[in-house]
């Protein structure tokens, strides 16, 4: 443990292990079995509890709250003794985020460069994808889990035990209560497919046509009309598989 800076004012209890090069800083609260990595930072008042485990080069603003009892409401807040949260890579988490505890899974989970902006929740047993960016004030019901690279507009709410699909696009205050295929643009409460993310597929580096295929054929993929022709359409596919009678929504 080399080369930490710990603010004199900052509580640490508990089983807390530190790699090296992290900082803590003034009045924020470590409190209980926590693994973390290296260079890390953790800005003033955050609130880190229970069973955490943290990866490197993360960035924690101020009051950020992580490890909470996951909130089930007239069922009563349960801990899961085993359950855990596990933080990934590279993240940044800005300031009065907050993530909850798991309650029917083994960890709420983030992955790696995710982006993660001011009050933005997520609720017990979410599983983040890769480079997902999670605009002010989005929230997520327990059990969400997301593609790699998916992208949600300020106020996005996303229904508990949802799946998102990698690389789609949701706009800002979308009531997403449906599962959502990957690729897409949706908008609207409830949430509706716009059209094909065009713009994050480019950034990730598909081709223009493959990406243009995909926008002229992506309804009959979900209708189940043709066979898929690339691995971007056989992503689709294979989502579509695994939440078809829930998919049915999109059609109506």
């Amino acid at each position: 443990m080399k080369g930490n800076s710990i603010h004199p004012t900052a509580i640490i209890e508990g089983s807390v292990t530190l790699g090296d090069g992290n900082t803590i800083e003034a009045y924020s609260v470590l409190r209980g079995n926590i693994k973390i990595g290296d260079n890390n930072y953790i800005g003033p008042h955050c609130y880190f509890q229970n069973n955490i485990e943290i990866g490197q080069y993360n960035r924690f603003e101020a009051f950020v709250a992580i490890g909470a009892l996951g909130e089930m409401g007239a069922k009563g807040d349960v801990f899961v003794k085993d359950g855990k949260i596990i933080i990934g890579d590279g993240n940044t988490f800005r300031e009065y985020a907050n993530v909850h505890s798991p309650v029917k899974r083994k960890d709420t989970r983030i992955g790696n460069k995710c982006y993660i902006m001011n009050k933005v929740y997520i609720a017990h047993d979410c599983q983040i994808g890769d480079g997902v960016m999670m605009s002010a004030l989005t929230k997520f019901g327990g059990g969400v889990t997301t593609g790699d690279n998916a992208n949600f507009g300020m106020g996005a709410a996303v229904h508990q035990w949802t799946d998102v699909g990698e690389n789609v696009m949701v706009g800002m205050n979308a009531a997403v209560n449906k599962h959502v295929p990957p690729f897409i643009i949706v908008a609207g409460s409830p949430c509706r497919i716009l059209r094909v993310n065009k713009v994050g597929l480019t950034r990730r580096g598909y081709t223009d046509h493959d990406v243009n295929q995909l926008n002229l054929r992506y309804m009959a993929l979900l209708e189940g009309d043709t066979k898929p022709h690339n691995e971007l359409e056989e992503k689709v596919v294979a989502f579509i598989t695994t939440h078809e009678k829930h998919l049915n929504k999109f059609k109506e």
